[in-house]
């Protein structure tokens, strides 16, 4: 049996390729552990037991039989409770859609269903909530938020609760997520990954993305992810690529794109700062070249996020749900109202200044090939915060990382956290955030893996077995 605390989805599919791990065993193992660690942790809200002992059993038979599906097949995953489920109840984040049961699934929840992976349950999704209170504990420290919105998919794959789960990110909870919890997560260029039947309020950011320990296991989930899907207006249709295959070889002669501008730096702490660029230095001393870039009208992006999401929110929200679920959602109803409030020429005045932010990013990406910085965070942020202290400033807690997460999401390009080591006394992980232009994943799994290669933050485990 494999350690769950540590396991990959290299590693199990190549056991269970090999006839040495049953699916069966490790769905059972995989359940055993969510009823141990859940109530410390509160990352799922719903197992689904009895479906995926079933869905073993079938993957255990076909593999014995010789229909083995791939390098997912039989892989215990979890989904944000913001994605639908025919057969699992999905909550959306509203307090009382507690029996709710859509019907029907989630592209993304097809498609890895259709690879052979294995649906163990809905995890914690934080929604709207203007304070900030996470209701789900980071297993490096479980007074501490394992990143928003995504906050159940962070928390159930660093404490090994399934080897995947599916989040979405619109200014970046995917990312912060897996930075705060020692993961890998991608938020790739918009229209990748389809998102439908997945709770999107702002057309213009919204994107799922998976959460892995490992680059390796990011690139072959996207594989299956990155697929054209009719039912998306916004899907792009790319032909297939082999991402597990792309993210081979070295890195000599990347160029690597390192901001100058201190309004970015400053967002996170100074252990942060000196951790993203000493692992910048790790990517020098394999070969890459290291480049200044500037990103002054970048400093906006969170404004202008919000500019464009409010309103494109509340069109969403009004179109998609009843006069009746709304009214009873105070989490989102001043999000609503602020988007029902602002005026149309401010959104157009938002549109803008987001072609003047892209303008500076794209000339920026015409002279290197990824930039580098911090995956902005929730690093050391307590639970119930509604500040936190960077540089000795108070500052929001709530969607603080949207300031550098926040440029990918508003380009719609792909960008990768993976880890870079650990802050406040070695306790809390830290993540490199890589960047890039659109349909760039190949490179920056290729960059992100040369670079977890070479140090291995990746293979500490948290101490929520102790």
């Amino acid at each position: 049996m494999l350690d769950l605390s540590s396991a990959t989805i290299v590693e199990a599919g190549r056991e269970m390729a090999a006839g040495r791990l049953s699916p069966v065993e490790l769905v059972e193992e995989t359940l055993r552990r969510i009823d141990r660690l859940n109530p410390a942790l509160k990352a799922f809200l719903t197992v689904s037991g009895d479906i995926a002992m079933e869905r073993a059993r079938k993957a255990e038979a076909e593999m014995a039989s010789g229909g083995y599906r791939g390098p997912l097949h039989g892989i215990p995953y979890s989904l944000k409770d913001v994605i639908a489920t025919k057969d699992v109840r999905t909550t959306f984040g509203h307090p009382r859609l507690h029996d709710f049961e859509p019907a029907e699934d989630a592209t993304v929840r097809r498609l890895l269903d259709d690879a052979g992976a294995i649906l163990v349950g809905k995890v914690y999704s934080q929604i709207g909530r203007g304070d900030s209170i996470v209701d789900c504990c980071n297993p490096w420290d479980v007074t501490r938020s394992p990143g928003t919105s995504s906050s159940g998919s962070g928390s159930a794959v660093a404490a090994g609760l399934g080897l995947l789960s599916i989040g979405t990110d619109t200014g970046g909870s995917v990312r912060h997520p897996a930075s705060s919890c020692n993961l890998v997560g991608i938020r790739a260029t918009l229209g990748r990954v389809s998102r439908h039947r997945v709770l999107a309020p702002s057309w213009s950011h919204d994107q799922a993305g998976p959460l892995t320990r490992t680059v390796a296991d990011n690139a072959l989930v996207m594989e299956t992810l990155a697929q054209f899907d009719p039912l998306d207006p916004v899907s792009v249709e790319r032909p297939p690529e082999k991402f597990s295959e792309l993210m081979e070889g070295d890195v000599k002669g990347l160029r690597i794109g390192v901001p100058t501008d201190r309004w970015l730096w400053e967002r996170e702490t100074e252990e942060v700062e000196s951790l993203v660029r000493s692992a910048i230095g790790v990517l020098k001393g394999l070969g890459a070249s290291v480049r200044e870039v500037s990103l002054p009208l970048a400093s906006e992006n969170r404004a202008v996020h919000f500019k464009l999401s409010q309103p494109e929110s509340y069109v969403y929200w009004t179109s998609n749900f009843s006069r009746e679920i709304l009214e009873g959602w105070d989490e989102i109803r001043p999000g609503i109202e602020a988007g029902k409030r602002q005026p149309f020429s401010v959104y157009m005045e938002g549109q803008r200044e987001a072609s003047r932010i892209r303008q500076e990013v794209e000339a920026a990406l015409s002279e290197v090939d990824v930039i580098a910085t911090p995956t902005g965070s929730t690093l050391g942020d307590k639970c119930d915060a509604t500040t936190a202290v960077i540089r000795g400033r108070e500052v929001p807690a709530r969607s603080r990382a949207v300031y550098i997460n926040g440029i990918a999401s508003l380009m719609g390009m792909p960008a990768i956290s993976v880890p870079c080591g650990f802050a406040l006394g070695d306790r809390m992980p830290v993540g490199l955030q890589l960047m890039g232009p659109k349909f760039s994943e190949g490179l920056l799994f290729r960059a992100a893996g040369a670079y977890q290669g070479a140090t291995g933050w990746h293979q500490r485990c948290p101490p929520i077995e102790i």
